[in-house]
């Protein structure tokens, strides 16, 4: 995924990758997500200071809106970028994953951000392999035959690769696919590079606001300073 990101916006963008050290490898249930959100404020409290931006890698998108409160930063999810930009180029769109349990996630996760009128559903494949899952070109002849399906039989215009494991497989089916295909973590660092120019403030007000500074209990050592710098965070007269 750092090397995707990094394909997409070259060396003038430095990109630091971090991974949950916590729950399981691979998230694809409602109990699981509940863990990498945690996991992911936990690593965004460690990791964020000085940088310019968090690019969740994660297609649930899990833990964004808690992040984009917690952090002063840009917070962008590689699933809503995706779509955004699949609304972009099509009238209807969606998404490309594996694995039928995820699918209502990824339908409540659309619901969500308000764009059921604009998605077409979420299309998913039988689970992956093992070898599957360490070399997703092996998926590329599946891939393709769906997205032709869909486009054919559903009219779907574009396509949204639901899953972190297809991180820069897009380019490879694009000239083999007859409409466009968009990659979450593409979309989403290009989306923070418009979002630092735009230079937007930190809301103060509204639900993405600071939250009070509360004390913690049995956090990391980064979290619990965070929500205690809460306490000294100027607010809005």
């Amino acid at each position: 995924m750092c090397q995707t990101a990094l394909d997409a916006v070259g060396s003038a963008v430095e990109v630091v990758g971090v991974t949950g050290r916590a729950g399981v490898p691979i998230v694809g249930t409602r109990s699981e997500c509940a863990f990498a959100a945690q996991e992911a404020l936990a690593l965004a409290a460690e990791h964020a200071d000085g940088c310019d931006g968090v690019l969740l890698a994660i297609s649930f998108d899990t833990g964004l809106d808690a992040l984009r409160e917690m952090l002063d930063i840009p917070v962008v999810g590689m699933s809503e970028a995706g779509m955004s930009a699949a609304m972009s180029v099509s009238r209807k769109f969606s998404m490309l994953t594996f694995g039928n349990r995820a699918v209502p996630l990824y339908q409540e996760l659309v619901e969500h951000y308000g764009w059921a009128s604009r998605c077409a559903g979420v299309v998913s494949l039988p689970p992956l392999s093992q070898a599957e899952l360490e070399d997703t070109k092996r998926v590329m002849p599946k891939l393709i035959e769906a997205i032709e399906q869909a486009a054919h039989q559903d009219r779907v215009e574009a396509m949204v690769l639901a899953g972190a494991v297809f991180a820069g497989i897009a380019d490879d089916i694009r000239d083999q696919v007859s409409i466009p295909v968009v990659d979450g973590i593409v979309a989403g660092i290009h989306q923070l590079k418009t979002l630092n120019v735009l230079n937007l403030c930190k809301p103060k007000a509204g639900s993405l606001a600071f939250p009070p500074a509360k004390t913690l209990s049995g956090m990391s050592p980064a979290l619990t300073k965070t929500f205690q710098a809460f306490a000294d965070t100027p607010k809005k007269k």
